[in-house]
């Protein structure tokens, strides 16, 4: 032990420089690993780029989409997963704008990380012309916006999970929720999720959808841990519509005025308890 102090002290200086290289490494490493984002598919982008019914714009290194001509009076908030870039759902979310008419705001959070800004909703509502706001996000997003509505429910009318959960209680809000899980996701902690099922409301809206993975909710691959399911992008992205659309519009329909609240008229089919196992599995296009 003597032997190793007296070194210790001698090469005290040293042992200093190499302790705050490797802590810089250390950093440098973390920094170019959460700023190297996974981007959507050239073409993903490339579609929402040409199609005439969306009026899209690159705000703040995020993206705003909003149906041509303007009018649109409801709106979501939108945390990517971690590690991914804005531009990933695009495609995925581009049927709001053109179906259901709505402004989609895709933010662009520090480090590809929500958790870094999970407040970052607070500087586009009440922007854009909208009325009516909702938050929403996939995977690690998705908890984050979650966060967001519980700590500011008069600002926005619900909440919208893909492939994601509500790590904090939001059961006793009147905050309309949609949760879409894919069946074939293999990234999304399945224990998880369902201890944190009772973390929403009794009538929150909870869809399966049939063959499709965590990486399709966007339009992006490479995420470790998600396994090809079978079912093309662009099929899981019309099945994804297929549910969110109707569920806005049902929102706008009964949207009672500007204090955000929501009308609880719900249609038995679609809503299912939290706490209760069943869930609907859509397997149709």
């Amino acid at each position: 032990m003597g032997r190793v102090r007296t070194w210790l002290v001698h090469n005290r200086e040293r042992l200093a420089v190499w302790v705050v290289v490797i802590a810089l490494l250390v950093v440098a490493g973390l920094l170019l690993y959460f700023g190297t984002p996974f981007h959507g598919s050239d073409a993903s982008v490339q579609s929402v780029q040409n199609d005439d019914r969306i009026d899209l714009q690159r705000v703040d290194g995020g993206y705003v989409m909003q149906p041509a001509g303007g009018g649109s009076t409801t709106g979501l908030v939108f945390y990517p997963g971690a590690r991914v870039h804005p531009d990933a759902y695009l495609a995925s979310l581009s049927p709001l704008v053109t179906d259901a008419e709505v402004t989609v705001v895709i933010v662009k959070v520090p480090l590809n990380l929500a958790v870094v800004d999970q407040n970052a909703a607070s500087d586009v509502i009440g922007s854009h012309g909208v009325e009516q706001w909702y938050v929403g996000g996939h995977s690690l997003g998705g908890a984050m916006a979650c966060r967001y509505a519980g700590a500011n429910r008069e600002r926005v009318a619900g909440v919208v999970l893909l492939g994601s959960y509500c790590d904090r209680s939001i059961a006793g809000t009147d905050l309309r929720v949609l949760s879409v899980t894919g069946d074939a996701d293999t990234v999304l902690d399945r224990s998880a999720y369902e201890r944190n099922r009772a973390n929403l409301p009794a009538d929150a809206t909870v869809v399966e959808l049939s063959g499709v993975n965590h990486t399709q909710f966007g339009s992006y691959t490479g995420q470790r841990g998600d396994r090809p399911s079978g079912t093309s992008y662009e099929l899981a992205h019309r099945r994804l519509a297929n549910v969110t659309v109707p569920w806005f519009e049902k929102g706008s329909e009964s949207a009672p005025g500007p204090d955000h609240g929501v009308s609880r008229e719900t249609d038995s089919h679609s809503i299912v308890s939290p706490a209760s196992a069943n869930t609907i599995r859509l397997r149709t296009p």
